[in-house]
């Protein structure tokens, strides 16, 4: 606009100082009014040369009855009338007059300051009109308001800017599950609400739905035994692409065949129930005949997809075959059932044999051999904060519970689950993530799964340990080892089995973060009892304090005595951890030393002398450890996390192990690693370190005489793959040992329903997106199907999923 301001100024200049015409006026191109004086005088005349006008759609020619004037020319011939001509100039300069106020007002602020200030006032009036403005518009000190269109452009404008702005910080932002555009409404992006302006979150906001769906367990936490009785839904088998396939086939194999016995014992019902009341053999007969004649057709109504197989026909008669088989099966139990109840009507009353025979002979049990009828087992949480102190249960396999275990710690993590924290430069899983996150601290939940069902129930099995009154030789030890995906919820399976064991009235240590623990023990030093192993004293003292803190009361009952101590500290050693827990008891002032006194100590008082202590650290861990591993008083669990990154290339030199400090000293010669990592056994054909079995403990003396010791892998930490795999394997190979198996438990993906409960938990405890949505993620199955497929029925990714919006 302003280039164009200016060329027209500077042809208006132009035009007025150059009026005479570039070529010379013939006589027919003068009007005939004109005198012959005046007709010489213009013809001698040198005329200036001139800038013509531009015609629009006529002759370029000039205009015979044009007034021509020359520079020294005052006065217009008034004689001759003027004639409106119409140029291509003049045509523009309309189309500028006509334009809008905002278009008229720049016009005029360039003409005044392009204009020559030699002008006279005319020339100004001159000028100032040729745009058709008035003297009144050219005030400079007027102000001209803006129209409704204009200040609908500058909204317009404002609101593009914002998108622009609002785009170039989506786009910024990562951890993105997918790279779709964002769509954000017109309402969105010129909303003005901010953080402040949303409301706070309260329970009243979780849908019905939600709240009526999860299942809390009665009291918070079960014990073991309680834990491995629970109905629980099974999870997906592994993934085929996760180097199972066998195993995902065999599971679609299951799949199929119980999906076809379903549908096969839901065409049969009516006609099963009329030839179960058949009383003749021939009737009985010829019904179950007449079956497989229709029942390929009924089955293919039912499952249209499965009816396409090409070996359909065969694999429903099969099927039918085996409900059959099922259902006569039961037909025996429940006579069975029925003789034994009529047997007992002496002592169980008429009535109740009545009863009894009537349930035993239910045709509807009986033919439900499919338990379409079953109520559909559904996920259960445990609720860390909802345990009560002292016996939760009322029974002997409930003991009372420590006022420490009902508290959290300053992070808001339960200390039923201690040592579990957020470590402030490397945490322990995500599974405390959960918790951060979460609207509503008033509740911790994990939820159980069929893994954690299965693990309880070897350890139940294996160590007999929640049985109440058990004899010594009936007690048993347990070895478990889990294994599963990144993200899968490993953390999570041994933390709430943590929880159900300390409530169990185990005595728990937990081990939570072993890849801090491999290569973060400050400082390494040879043992001076024990030839060929390491002490770590600051990891052995941090041990000592955690063992102290959860688990002080029940270990102030246990006793070692100083030939067990002479195992692992010296003699000089011994002497100082009894002068420092005398010193430390305040009953030692008013007694005099007992031979009780000089031979023996409380396993409190040694971890209090060990976490009071690093040159006396490592020798108290280790008594108390061996003690632990050694008595039947209580049950004696060890839960190790990361167990894997123990396997991986090490990070403690010493020159007593190698001269040139090149190799690194194995973990299963350090003295806090060694008990553990000999129970264990495992031995793997490849790992980072020469972890073998020389100088290692028998398996048979190193396993705890009653308790169990539970490991699992982790696939988030710098752990080579291969190191994991073979690892892996030598405990799938220990399993088949008769004497000490190694239970190996593979936690999966979620199933659906159990990722349906996950997302009705995120809505009750106000987790991500769903805090705030009312129901609309939770109670929408494709919302619900989205979010399991981009997680892959993974925990992590669930969860990441569910805090970005789309």
């Amino acid at each position: 606009i302003n280039n164009m301001l200016r060329h027209c100024l500077q042809v208006a200049r132009r035009q007025r100082f150059h009026r005479s015409w570039s070529s010379l006026a013939t006589r027919s191109d003068m009007s005939p009014h004109v005198d012959g004086q005046q007709r010489h005088q213009l013809q001698s005349n040198k005329l200036q040369p001139a800038i013509p006008k531009r015609y629009f759609g006529i002759s370029r020619h000039l205009d015979p009855l044009a007034p021509v004037l020359d520079d020294d020319s005052e006065d217009l011939i008034t004689t001759i009338p003027e004639k409106k001509v119409y140029t291509a100039d003049d045509l523009e300069y309309e189309e500028i007059k006509d334009t809008n106020n905002a278009m008229s007002r720049k016009m005029n602020e360039g003409e005044m300051y392009w204009g020559d200030g030699d002008d006279s006032d005319d020339d100004d009036d001159e000028f100032s009109n040729m745009f058709g403005l008035s003297n009144d518009d050219n005030d400079d000190n007027k102000k001209h308001p803006l129209s409704e269109q204009d200040e609908l452009s500058i909204q317009d404008k404002a609101y593009a800017e914002k998108q622009a702005m609002i785009k170039a910080e989506l786009d910024k932002r990562t951890g993105r599950l997918w790279t779709d555009e964002w769509v954000i409404p017109d309402e969105e992006w010129m909303s003005t609400d901010t953080w402040d302006d949303i409301e706070e979150w309260r329970p009243e906001l979780a849908t019905r739905k939600s709240l009526e769906s999860v299942k809390v367990f009665d009291g918070g936490v079960p014990t073991l035994q309680q834990l491995s009785n629970l109905p629980l839904p099974a999870s997906l088998p592994p993934h085929p692409g996760h180097g199972s396939p066998s195993i995902h086939a065999s599971h679609r194999k299951r799949q199929i065949q119980r999906r076809l016995q379903t549908s096969i014992q839901l065409s049969i019902h009516d006609d099963l129930q009329k030839i179960l009341k058949m009383t003749s053999w021939e009737e009985k007969q010829e019904g179950v005949d007449g079956l497989f004649e229709v029942i390929e057709e009924r089955v293919r109504e039912r499952e249209p997809i499965l009816g396409k197989l090409p070996d359909f026909k065969n694999m429903v008669e099969d099927g039918l075959e085996q409900v059959l088989r099922m259902v006569q099966s039961r037909m025996r139990g429940a006579a069975a059932a029925a003789a034994t109840a009529t047997a007992n009507d002496d002592e169980g009353g008429v009535e109740s044999s009545a009863g009894e025979v009537a349930k035993a002979t239910n045709t509807d049990d009986i033919t439900d051999v499919m338990g379409v009828k079953k109520e559909t087992s559904v996920p259960v949480f445990m609720d860390l904060l909802a345990v009560k102190s002292g016996d939760s249960s009322g029974d002997k396999a409930s003991p009372s519970l420590s006022n420490f275990f009902t508290q959290s710690n300053d992070g808001g993590v339960p200390n039923l689950v201690y040592p579990l924290k957020v470590h402030h430069d490397e945490g322990v899983g995500r599974m405390v993530e959960e918790w951060e996150l979460a609207a509503n601290k008033e509740t911790k939940r994990i939820m159980m799964r069929d893994a954690m069902k299965e693990i309880a129930s070897k350890v139940v099995e294996s160590a007999n340990c929640c049985g109440g009154d058990v004899s010594d030789d009936m007690k048993g030890a347990a070895k478990v080892f889990v294994v599963g995906k990144r993200g899968v919820g490993k953390t999570a399976a041994l933390a709430g089995l943590v929880a159900s064991a300390r409530v169990s009235g185990h005595i728990v240590a937990y081990l939570p973060d072993g890849d801090r623990l491999r290569k973060h023990g400050f400082y390494v030093e040879p043992c001076s009892q024990r030839k060929g192993l390491y002490n770590l004293p600051e990891i052995a003292k941090e041990f000592c304090e955690q063992l102290l803190t959860s688990h002080g009361g029940d270990l102030d009952k246990m006793i070692a005595s100083k030939e067990v101590m002479k195992g692992y500290l010296t003699s000089d050693q011994i002497t100082r951890v009894f002068t420092r827990a005398h010193n430390t008891d305040d009953d030692a002032g008013d007694t005099t030393n007992t031979d009780a006194a000089t031979t023996e100590l409380s396993l409190s008082k040694l971890l209090e002398v060990g976490s009071g202590s690093s040159s006396l650290s490592s020798g108290c861990y280790s008594t108390v450890i061996s003690a632990l591993m050694n008595q039947r008083d209580k049950p004696f669990t060890v839960v190790m996390d990361e167990f894997n990154c123990y396997y991986d290339h090490g990070h403690y030199f010493h020159m007593d192990y190698d001269e040139n400090v090149r190799k690194a000293i194995p973990l299963n010669k350090i003295t806090v690693f060694k008990p553990f990592m000999d129970a264990m056994g495992l031995y793997p054909s490849e790992a980072g370190n020469d972890i073998t079995s020389d100088g290692a403990t028998e398996q048979s003396q190193a396993l705890m005489k009653w308790g169990s010791l539970i490991v699992a892998t982790s696939e988030s930490r710098a752990v080579r793959r291969s190191f994991t795999q073979a690892l892996t394997e030598s405990a799938r190979a220990q399993s088949q040992d008769e004497k000490h198996p190694t239970h190996v438990v593979d936690i999966r993906r979620f199933s659906d329903i159990e990722v349906q409960h996950i997302l009705y938990n995120f809505e009750i405890t106000g987790i991500g997106r769903l805090r705030f949505d009312r129901g609309d993620t939770a109670l929408n199955p494709e919302e619900v199907e989205y979010l399991r497929m981009v997680s892959g029925g993974l925990g992590q990714p669930l969860l990441d999923a569910c805090m970005i919006p789309y």
